[in-house]
């Protein structure tokens, strides 16, 4: 099968163009430099270069291939451009750098997605988009049924312009990432937590800490993401979670104990100083299930724990 990836060289992106190729697709990605491109050639894959808004790039790249897998994302003012990064400085001047900043997110996403939707639509070949089950319902168990939260940032926005198109003839379907999506080089949310406890001195947790955080190995849902595009239905919203909850003082705990340091609760107020923009995440209580993904798509997580994993490898000398 000839698919086409975006953000094939980001975290997400390039374990699953390796995991596509290996299976024997021919795979083109989306880069946004000319290194990215020769990254590409190496994992055996082509490349295009280009962004997220050249929606005719976009709609020409699917038009071309037998399926899409869309894991391209704004993180940062490195992966915007600079008419984006323009509009952004001036829209916080009108509702605040945050508000500013998921607005172009969702307009740039949903863009992106619209456009690769447009070159494959009327045909039935399949388009997997990202989103997360963070800000699912908090303090239970998240299913793939339920839906985000109204009142918090979420990923929704992908999810909604990604289903709009089965009505015109495109196979869309979704997987739902844990927010820690952990693995050798990972430099995500595990890595900067260990990062800012080494720069405060002590490893803190929210409260009595016993706020859940779901997971998964890089690996796995790599092998997640081909599944979905091989066996996946039109409408699914699959879970990328290898574990269910991990309560957030255990990783705190292991943090302290691997830097030699204090591992102690704090309030949600004092959050904000220690981690940062984390902040708005480390204090969630988002378990989530993936028992009817594994069923639908027959996927087995085979991976390390997060905590393992971290155990491992987070603690060599300039990790």
């Amino acid at each position: 099968m000839r698919v086409f990836v975006t953000g094939a060289t980001g975290w997400i992106g390039s374990a699953v163009v390796k995991e596509l190729v290996s299976a024997g697709h021919q795979v083109t990605g989306l880069t946004t430099t000319a290194d990215g491109a020769e990254r590409l050639k190496k994992l055996g894959a082509k490349a295009r270069v280009g962004r997220l808004a050249q929606h005719d790039l976009l709609r020409d790249a699917a038009a071309r291939c037998d399926a899409v897998i869309h894991t391209a994302f704004i993180h940062d003012l490195s992966h915007m451009s600079l008419t984006t990064r323009l509009r952004l400085f001036a829209g916080a001047l009108n509702g605040g750098i945050v508000a500013s900043f998921l607005r172009i997110l969702a307009e740039t996403e949903s863009g992106a997605i619209l456009a690769l939707g447009s070159g494959l639509e009327g045909s039935g070949r399949p388009l997997v988009v990202t989103s997360g089950v963070a800000f699912l319902p908090q303090g239970k168990i998240s299913t793939e049924s339920d839906d985000h939260m109204s009142d918090s940032p979420n990923r929704s926005f992908s999810e909604a312009a990604a289903l709009s198109l089965i009505a015109r003839g495109v196979r869309s379907s979704i997987i739902r990432l844990a927010p820690t999506v952990h693995g050798f080089g990972d430099r995500g949310f595990a890595a900067q937590i260990i990062a800012a406890a080494r720069k405060k001195g002590v490893s803190p947790y929210i409260d009595s800490g016993a706020n859940r955080w779901a997971a998964v190995h890089r690996l796995d849902a790599a092998k997640l993401f081909r599944l979905a595009l091989e066996k996946g239905v039109s409408g699914a919203k699959y879970h990328g979670v290898g574990e269910v909850g991990i309560p957030f003082r255990d990783i705190a705990s292991l943090i302290a104990t691997r830097l030699r340091l204090p591992a102690v609760g704090i309030p949600a107020a004092k959050a904000a100083k220690h981690f940062g923009i984390l902040s708005n995440f480390v204090g969630l209580d988002n378990p989530a299930s993936s028992e009817w993904t594994r069923q639908a798509l027959g996927w087995v997580p085979e991976q390390e724990s997060l905590l393992a994993d971290m155990d491992a490898h987070y603690f060599a000398p300039g990790s």
